[in-house]
């Protein structure tokens, strides 16, 4: 950059320099740019600014040698160009604290008083000669290491795991029995890019997870594949609000993934936040702590498993996409963005106990492609955390998600449904009905596998027609008998 002197002459400087002045003088070369701060930062400044909580959440990215920022005024598309894409700018104009391209400059800062404002202008810097002998960096090579995933079939539409057994779950994951893995899967509404997210945050853009352009969804089911950068099994689900016809078993099953995960994704690309997510995430939590608590801990002790499964859920990222929107936190300094969902989450009535965190992550797309290196900074910062949930086993994550398959399972009555919620509790508890006084047991699903006999929560009344009483004594009075019975219900699957 270059400032202009009294004169108005331009003296082209050698590089990009910080233009925040916050732990250096100025004088340092510029190495961050941040979106939300709307200034080229130098490392020192970078990390210090955004050490303030409100500021954590900043969209930063590294400058490449040779870079110009974009025009800060221009929306696309009218200044000339053909492609729609914002031109990079010429000058900045520091008393406004903005970029812009010669066009913009000419228009805005031409006349008046903004005519006196100081302006550096933006050099376009060479590139420095590559040097001699191949050198691959890190980069490259995460990305060589990604280049053979493939995903496969983990569960189908109905409930049914598409793996034969643990050898055949590593196999098709490729990877080490002897790994410490974590599970990331990722959850939102169909036609959100939740296959998009998957494959460039994790695989560099390949389509390791099938997207499609057509208005049916092309993820049907759940799919699995292993990042072995991260040391991760990435997990990619149904949307929701998509057509289908098992909705109440999509929807179970969308929780049985929830209960393997370590960090669940939620991607929205909305202008807004709307109430669905708040109710999805709130719903899960509940049926979370009712029904999956109980059975991992018995799953532990069944499977004989040598690292505990956490009954403390996973922890959350809510991946957030706008256009035309300020991000949460960006509009006041003083707003957290996580307490703002945590309020949401109250006026709606909802309180997501279960999991360990939540967390905020937003972008705005002014043009596309969109921008996933702040998720992907999140997500290796939630992986390395292992207070709550640690790494393990493949197996032991095979063998949660078959235990689970195993004791939510079988048809769900839809005439005896509530849609109050995401998750009711028909999903996960025994559909036999008495045939005398019509109430439901309340056991899990599939628990007379374990010898455990049907129990309501309410007294049976009698029935002639099925003789449902146990005499437990007879007492004589004045030459009568007098049979003292209790009442048993008679259960029957619903059918």
């Amino acid at each position: 950059m270059s400032s202009q002197g009294p004169a108005g002459e331009k003296t082209m400087m050698p590089g990009l320099m910080c233009q925040e002045n916050f732990a250096c003088s100025g004088s340092e070369e510029a190495a961050f740019e941040c979106d939300e701060c709307k200034t080229l930062q130098c490392q020192r400044c970078e990390e210090v600014l955004h050490k303030q909580e409100r500021l954590q959440n900043h969209e930063r990215t590294r400058i490449p040698p040779g870079y110009v920022p974009y025009c800060s005024s221009c929306k696309g598309g009218n200044n000339g160009t053909t492609t729609g894409a914002k031109p990079r700018a010429a000058v900045r104009c520091l008393s406004c604290k903005i970029d812009l391209c010669a066009d913009c400059q000419k228009r805005t800062h031409s006349g008046g008083n903004k005519r006196k404002h100081q302006i550096t202008s933006y050099q376009t810097l060479k590139s420095p000669e590559p040097q001699e002998g191949p050198k691959v960096d890190d980069d490259s090579r995460k990305k060589k290491m990604t280049e053979k995933v493939v995903s496969f079939l983990l569960v189908d539409e109905t409930e049914q795991i598409q793996v034969e057994d643990e050898e055949d779950f590593l196999r098709k994951l490729d990877c080490s029995p002897e790994d410490l893995l974590k599970v990331v899967s990722i959850f939102g509404n169909t036609g959100d890019g939740k296959s998009h997210t998957l494959n460039h945050t994790f695989f560099y853009g390949r389509e390791v997870f099938k997207t499609s352009p057509a208005q049916e969804s092309c993820t049907i089911g759940v799919w699995a594949a292993f990042d072995p950068v991260h040391k991760v099994v990435v997990i990619d689900t149904e949307g929701l609000l998509g057509a289908t016809v098992n909705l109440s078993q999509r929807t179970r099953l969308l929780l049985k993934v929830l209960a393997i995960s370590d960090l669940v994704i939620y991607r929205t690309h909305a202008d807004r936040l709307h109430n669905d997510l708040f109710k999805f995430l709130g719903d899960a939590s509940e049926a979370y702590l009712k029904h999956f608590t109980k059975e991992l801990k018995a799953t532990t002790a069944r499977c004989g498993l040598d690292v505990p499964l956490s009954t403390l859920g996973p922890g959350v990222i809510i991946f957030h996409e706008t256009v035309h929107t300020k991000l949460l936190g960006s509009e006041k300094a003083s707003e957290i963005p996580e307490k703002v969902i945590q309020d949401r989450f109250r006026k709606l009535g909802r309180f997501p106990e279960a999991f360990s965190s939540i967390h905020y992550k937003g972008t705005r797309t002014y043009n596309p492609p969109t921008d996933f290196s702040g998720l992907r900074r999140s997500i290796e910062q939630q992986l390395e955390n292992n207070t709550t949930r640690s790494s393990r086993h493949p197996g032991v994550i095979y063998k949660a998600l078959k235990a689970l398959s195993d004791r939510f399972s079988g048809e769900i009555p839809d005439d005896q449904m509530t849609h109050s919620c995401f998750f009711p509790d028909e999903y996960f508890t025994c559909s036999a009905l008495c045939l005398s006084c019509g109430a439901g047991c309340k056991n899990s699903m599939n628990h007379s596998k374990e010898g455990v006999l049907h129990e309501a929560s309410r007294r049976c009344r009698y029935s002639h027609q099925y003789d449902n009483r146990v005499f437990t004594c007879k007492v004589r009075s004045r030459g009568s008998s007098y049979g003292v019975f209790t009442v048993h219900g008679t259960f029957v699957p619903f059918p």
